[in-house]
């Protein structure tokens, strides 16, 4: 396989990790859909400038890009996965006496779904000391097949949305990541909100890191902000 071979399948798996076909990725960046096809298939060579466009696109730094993480080529077929129970999906729990609020997100998340997470979060966080809360994001188990994914687009707008919102409320955030690329854009989301002021993003390496489970202030204790 040759470097064009080996960009372009770095590339497709990144898009569907995202969950984007070649015409979303290409109305999103403004390159054409067939230049996108020809580099995904390593027949076409990509300027630098591209490459910053693209991963932008994607949402993800340019030196993630060159990770040595890898994934399946294989869709993230988010219509099955949006039809499991949304209990199954998502869950949290609030500890008053820490003024902490947990969350787990276990599978992808529609739309709809996230702006009603977001009314609930607000009014729970509402109930607890000002400028005291603590956040725990548990994303560990957003799995599909056995493949970890990350949050589609239009679902960052609105976690972006909800983390400036939490932002003047929140003593201290920490956020479990699935993956390395997870990890990424989860920074970069904290980045643009302002939330990384006060959010870690923590993720290791093997299976036992997504089957742990701990009480939510150890968590916290793990934690170097």
């Amino acid at each position: 396989m040759n470097i064009l071979e080996d960009f372009g399948l770095r590339l497709k798996e990144l898009r569907l990790r995202t969950n984007m076909s070649q015409d979303m990725l290409a109305a999103r960046s403004g390159l054409d859909r067939t230049y996108i096809g020809g580099v995904e298939r390593g027949v076409r060579n990509i300027s630098l400038k591209n490459i910053e466009i693209l991963c932008n696109t994607l949402d993800i730094d340019i030196s993630y890009f060159f990770d040595h993480e890898r994934f399946s080529l294989h869709s993230a077929h988010l219509k099955s996965e949006l039809e499991r129970p949304f209990r199954d999906r998502f869950n949290y729990r609030v500890l008053e006496a820490d003024n902490l609020i947990a969350w787990q997100v276990t599978g992808a998340l529609s739309l709809d779904e996230i702006k009603r997470i977001s009314v609930d979060l607000k009014a729970e966080c509402l109930k607890l000391a000002a400028g005291k809360v603590k956040l725990l994001v548990d994303n560990r188990r957003m799995m599909i097949n056995g493949q970890p994914i990350v949050f589609q687009h239009e679902i960052t707008d609105k976690w972006e949305e909800l983390q400036r919102w939490f932002l003047p409320h929140c003593e201290q955030v920490l956020v479990l990541c699935n993956s390395k690329l997870m990890h990424n854009q989860m920074n970069r989301l904290a980045n643009r909100s302002g939330i990384i002021k006060v959010q870690s993003s923590l993720f290791a390496e093997g299976e036992a890191w997504r089957t742990e489970e701990r009480d939510p202030l150890h968590w916290f204790e793990q934690a170097v902000l």
